[in-house]
């Protein structure tokens, strides 16, 4: 499909609605900051996504691909985590940030990489995570009321970058082994459809040999080639989540030359923007998303029809 026609949803919802304090009183939801949603203009949803944000991001990035599933049918509710760098300044105030300054450039100071670092191989931080999505999710019929008023589609997807990518594992059914050495599970059968930018693979936050034998579902597995884990695993490693889950719709996109933020997935990245590899995520999430949320029979036959290419964004693309 290398230089190829892109994917077309037959929804279109001339723009885009959005608000940034959606359940601002709910005291468990709002705690680090009320969710920002978006949906479409026109048109009720056909499903929801539930995304998750990177270690020291939020849930007001990633406006890109909010914006754009939003338009073509979906409600996508971004909660922010207590791991964003603003809550992480709020809450440990002896780090010497300024909580309302800027602080996207936090990966350049040592010691507070070093501590974002502690903060991502916390337990108790993937724990809240998880607590998080599914207080999100039970409140969803609160989030429809304030937002787009009702859903046509009850399917929802849960989605996630980086440090979000692991909470979406689990909550598509990957098991860990806590330090203990206790093995948990935390699948939530509400969400029908798992989509993984830059995840994690073995021997990093519980992650092993067998982790991925419950991941039955529906799932995208994005990375690039020059993507790179918190100790170092390549793409190969970045893969492994569909390497080792069972057969059945499952999709697998290595892009060429991309690193860790796929071309440009947050108005805070620090490395340059790739439009060939923007285009190709969007277009392989949007067809995933249609394929799997709104059964969608020509979004699923665009996903077998791509080869080693996304217009002009070269990709490695595996489906089993």
């Amino acid at each position: 499909m290398m230089g190829g026609s892109y994917y077309a949803s037959d929804f279109d919802g001339h723009g885009v609605v959005e608000a940034h304090e959606v359940l601002a009183d709910h005291w468990t939801i709002a705690a680090q900051r009320p969710l920002t949603c978006r949906w479409p203009e026109r048109g009720a949803p056909q499903g929801f996504v539930v995304f998750c944000h990177g270690l020291g991001s939020s849930g007001s990035q990633y406006a890109l691909l909010s914006r754009y599933w939003a338009r073509h049918g979906y409600l996508v509710i971004h909660p922010t985590f207590d791991d964003a760098i603003d809550a992480v300044a709020r809450s440990e105030p002896q780090l010497g940030l300024d909580p309302q300054g800027d602080l996207s450039r936090w990966t350049a100071m040592p010691d507070i990489r070093a501590r974002m670092h502690e903060i991502l191989h916390s337990p108790a931080r993937w724990l809240a995570r998880v607590a998080l999505v599914n207080e999100v999710v039970t409140a969803l019929p609160s989030i429809v009321g304030a937002t787009c008023g009702r859903l046509d589609g009850e399917r929802g997807a849960i989605a996630g970058h980086s440090f979000g990518a692991y909470t979406a594992q689990l909550l598509a059914g990957a098991e860990i082994d806590m330090p203990d050495g206790e093995a948990r599970q935390f699948r939530d059968r509400r969400f029908s459809a798992a989509m993984l930018l830059s995840a994690q693979g073995r021997d990093q936050q519980g992650l092993r040999d067998g982790s991925w034998d419950a991941m039955d579902g529906p799932v995208l597995n994005v990375t690039g080639t020059l993507d790179r884990g918190a100790k170092g695993g390549d793409w190969r490693w970045k893969s492994e989540p569909y390497e080792l889950a069972p057969s059945g719709s499952k999709y697998l996109a290595v892009l060429d030359d991309g690193d860790h933020f796929l071309g440009g997935l947050t108005e805070r990245d620090t490395q340059a923007t790739v439009p060939a590899q923007q285009q190709a995520v969007k277009q392989m999430a949007l067809a995933f998303l249609d394929a799997h949320l709104r059964r969608s029979t020509p979004a699923a036959e665009w996903l077998r029809a791509i080869d080693d290419g996304v217009g002009d964004c070269r990709l490695l693309f595996k489906r089993k």
